[in-house]
């Protein structure tokens, strides 16, 4: 192994708190300036495009992002603290600011001891974010400071070209890993523009004109039970270990965020687990939607699984159903959440109520064809997903062994 040094995160860079941006001038509404906060950051590290807000207001110039820049996360509200001190790099951008807010911090370089691509990955590693967590302050949201962040100590190959060959294995995972998710993201654009514009504007082919009650001949008013069984979740008894850790996904909200279908679960259940409650046990291809306080998640369930009692499922009667009702649910979001505010502070849909909700049922015929042209879009995004899962291994087994150089670049 070439030599390697250790050294002071200080010694090489500062931290940069950003501007107190006026929460008065705060947005939903797109606008060309981003504000960046702790949730573009993924857990694990990363540059999320999920949730931004946007400002409408004046700010200092000096706090606009370039692109390469590396972000560390200030703040967290999580218990765990999960995305507290991971990095973040701005990327390539036109016509977009992206604003450098008082919770992230901006890595600047002082040093050229260090390759700047190598460094973000050493602040995506786990020895540096449990030692952040570990000296962060608070409770309920955890803090860290740029004087904690400098005071880490790391090892490094002196020799920069060694660096960056480090940087480039993780960063090429990276972008394929971004590559494929953005093909899936435009399969599912062209499936959904393709349900909007048969289901909701009528533009089908061969539809005539002729409406009915408001509706295409042959079309139906129905409830969202019609489609199929519907199942609410249930967790086995946690009080026997031997029902978790197998080969069955276990869905849970948190399992459902920005994802059509659900290839991985933080939890899951072995065949006792399963059979402790057979009738819980999902089909493949049902339709998962979150039920209790974070409603109107939608997911598809690509194997035989079972989901916790804060999602109801429909299990489609029909195989050709499984993709119109996955796009019907996410067209119905609203209802779900009008549905389960309810008055409470907690929003919570039943299953009585969710099985009930009005739906619009199409002639079987537009509804076969609907899935003749969707389910090769939606076959080519789980394909891609499993894709994803495997590089995200992948880079996650690499990253801590090519960053200490248990690994040597040659092997």
């Amino acid at each position: 192994m070439n030599k390697w040094k250790t050294y002071k995160l200080g010694d090489l860079i500062d931290v940069k708190h950003g501007f107190a941006f006026k929460g008065e001038f705060f947005s939903d509404e797109p606008t060309e300036d981003i504000l960046l906060t702790p949730g573009n950051f993924k857990i694990g590290g990363g540059f999320k495009t999920d949730k931004f807000k946007y400002y409408k207001g004046d700010y200092p110039k000096s706090y606009v992002l370039k692109e390469g820049d590396i972000l560390i996360t200030m703040t967290d509200l999580s218990k765990a603290g999960d995305t507290l001190g991971y990095s973040a790099k701005i990327p390539k951008h036109n016509g977009i600011n992206y604003l450098h807010n008082q919770r992230l911090g901006l890595v600047q370089f002082k040093s050229d001891d260090i390759d700047p691509d190598f460094l973000y990955w050493v602040l995506r590693t786990q020895p540096y974010q449990y030692y952040i967590v570990g000296s962060a302050t608070g409770s309920t949201v955890k803090h860290t400071s740029p004087t904690r962040i400098c005071s880490y100590e790391f090892s490094a190959p002196t020799d920069k070209g060694e660096q960056q060959q480090i940087a480039q294995i993780l960063s090429s995972l990276d972008d394929k890993i971004e590559l494929l998710q953005q093909m899936n993201q435009t399969l599912e654009n062209i499936a959904h523009a393709i349900f909007k514009e048969w289901f909701v504007d009528f533009n089908f082919p061969g539809f005539d004109g002729e409406l009915v009650d408001g509706l295409p001949k042959g079309w139906k008013k129905c409830i969202v039970k019609d489609f199929g069984k519907i199942v609410c979740g249930k967790t086995p008894s946690k009080a026997i270990d031997e029902y978790f850790g197998g080969e069955y996904m276990f869905i849970k909200i948190p399992d459902m965020h920005n994802t059509v279908f659900v290839t991985n679960t933080n939890d899951t259940l072995t065949d006792r687990g399963i059979n402790s409650q057979p009738n819980k046990t999902l089909p493949a291809f049902s339709i998962c939607v979150s039920s209790i306080a974070t409603v109107g998640l939608v997911c598809i369930n690509p194997k035989p699984c079972q989901t916790n009692q804060q999602i109801n499922t429909i299990a489609p009667k029909d195989d050709f159903l499984k993709y119109y009702v996955y796009f019907l649910t996410l067209a119905m979001k609203e209802t779900f959440v009008s549905t389960a505010s309810g008055g409470t502070a907690t929003l919570n849909m039943n299953t009585s109520q969710f099985s009930n909700l009005s739906a619009i049922y199409p002639n079987n015929d537009i509804l076969i064809l609907f899935d003749e042209i969707v389910s090769p879009l939606m076959e080519k995004i789980l394909e891609n997903q499993y894709q994803i899962q495997a590089l995200t291994q992948t880079r996650d087994i690499l990253l801590p062994k090519l960053i200490s150089g248990q690994l040597e670049i040659k092997n």
